[in-house]
């Protein structure tokens, strides 16, 4: 049985830093990175021990954890009709999973301090448990993942969020995880390794604010946080804040206003062609592709590099992989407005070579300003990004997956226009409360990460 926990987190949102818990969540994590030896080295593809780099692929020598391979897209959706990529391919489900317990009468989450050899700021917070089968499998002969016990079939505890999410549709072909919340016993003793603490979803929300605190897989767990309760129990005197949060319970996000969106959504499915295929990396059209690198020959968009790690608090304490690393770095926006009284946020319709289903919900603006070589080329919205800044109210530089991608940051902005501005939208965007995007999310497919991450920072 899932038991339902939205007011609990509306408390844990609203409430004081929990000091007797985790009186300072960076310094926390200032200790954690002096506590471990942590190295990354990039080196040529063709030094990767244990990597076969092939005309058709790159992969691990046993077959498991993932590979890099190359597609060949067609679409109707954006400027590009056709063009050709290499993508990551991981067929496994992982687990993305936070254990969450009342202490003193306030909902807490069990975030874990962890490395990730692709973060700019290393040390990051993670869910509690963020590992694939081949990870607590332990094909890679390294240490069991703590509290895996917890999210596996079978398990104790209530679970409170179970949804199967996708991840980036421009880089991985059709890749899942699972997302999860777990809720252990009130009296439940649960024993903390020197890399987990416990934090309000409070705390997190300033660490989002900050910026380079939490990583992306914990971002999205926390975007599928689901809040219930009546405008009462808001206690903030922030405009803003207290926005978020009446737009979160949105009682007119009902199952009609529901239908609604979904019908719009497949509407967009149904009018856009994508056709993604499968090719070898030899067969990459305006890339290059040898020992050291694999790269387009403008230098724009991204690279599959290779590193060399060293991690002393991971479960193997060195090993080497491929990463992707973007050339150039990456924005990500939503226009909130406020609409009939209550905070709804846009989002675009869009199609990406690696969806599952074609289209998922994207934020506004997502784009990397760097690889546009003309003003006019820029996506819509993209002027707003200068507007007053009065109407920013989040700005902060965010990693993405660290275990997957080298250096790579997207600066998320919450930008919230004017009642009175009129915003002409063209056809596959649309105004939506939070709650009714968390409607959608919980069908699983429906929101991209990009907008589940700034739906976390949304707090």
């Amino acid at each position: 049985m899932i038991a339902r926990g939205g007011n609990a987190f509306l408390a844990s949102a609203q409430a004081p830093a929990s000091a007797a818990v985790t009186p300072d969540p960076d310094a926390v994590l200032a200790a954690r990175t002096r506590a471990h030896r942590f190295a990354v080295t990039p080196v040529p593809l063709a030094a990767l021990k244990r990597w076969q780099l092939t005309d058709a692929s790159l992969t691990h020598e046993t077959g498991r954890f993932f590979s890099i391979d190359g597609v060949a897209v067609e679409t109707s959706f954006g400027t590009t009709p056709r063009w050709s990529q290499p993508i990551i391919q991981q067929p496994e489900i992982g687990i993305l999973g936070f254990l969450a317990q009342q202490i003193g009468g306030v909902m807490h989450l069990l975030a874990q301090a962890k490395m990730e050899p692709g973060n700019r700021t290393m040390v990051q917070f993670s869910p509690t448990v963020q590992a694939t089968p081949s990870n607590y499998r332990r094909v890679h002969g390294g240490r069991s993942t703590p509290y895996l016990e917890y999210f596996l079939e079978g398990a104790r505890g209530t679970v409170l969020v179970d949804q199967l999410q996708s991840e980036q549709g421009t880089r991985y072909y059709r890749k899942r995880n699972r997302n999860m919340i777990v809720q252990v016993p009130d009296d439940e003793r649960v024993p903390l390794g020197d890399d987990f603490v416990w934090l309000t979803l409070a705390q997190l929300h300033v660490l989002l604010a900050a910026g380079d605190r939490v990583n992306m897989n914990g971002r999205t767990v926390l975007s599928c946080v689901p809040y219930d309760g009546n405008v009462a129990e808001i206690a903030t005197a922030d405009p803003f804040r207290r926005a978020v949060l009446e737009s979160r319970i949105d009682p007119r996000a009902d199952d009609d206003a529901l239908q609604g969106a979904l019908t719009w959504l497949t509407d967009r499915r149904a009018a856009l062609d994508l056709d993604t295929r499968r090719i070898r990396l030899a067969d990459l059209e305006h890339c290059i592709c040898d020992e050291q690198s694999i790269r387009h020959v403008t230098g724009k968009f991204f690279q599959i590099i290779g590193v060399e790690v060293a991690a002393e608090s991971r479960e193997v304490g060195a090993w080497m992989q491929p990463m992707m690393e973007p050339t150039r770095e990456g924005v990500i926006a939503f226009l909130c407005q406020r609409r009939a009284g209550v905070l709804e946020v846009l989002v675009q319709a869009r199609a990406e070579a690696g969806f599952i289903d074609r289209v998922e919900l994207g934020p506004t603006i997502l784009f990397s300003p760097g690889n546009y070589d003309r003003p006019e080329d820029l996506p819509p919205f993209a002027d707003h990004l200068k507007g007053p800044a009065s109407w920013v109210k989040m700005r902060a530089p965010q990693s993405e997956d660290g275990g997957r991608f080298y250096h790579d940051e997207t600066l998320h902005q919450l930008i919230e226009v004017p009642e009175d501005e009129t915003v002409t939208l063209p056809a596959n965007y649309r105004w939506m409360s939070l709650r009714l995007l968390g409607r959608l999310m919980r069908r699983g497919y429906h929101v991209a990460i990009e907008a589940r991450s700034l739906l976390a920072c949304l707090g």
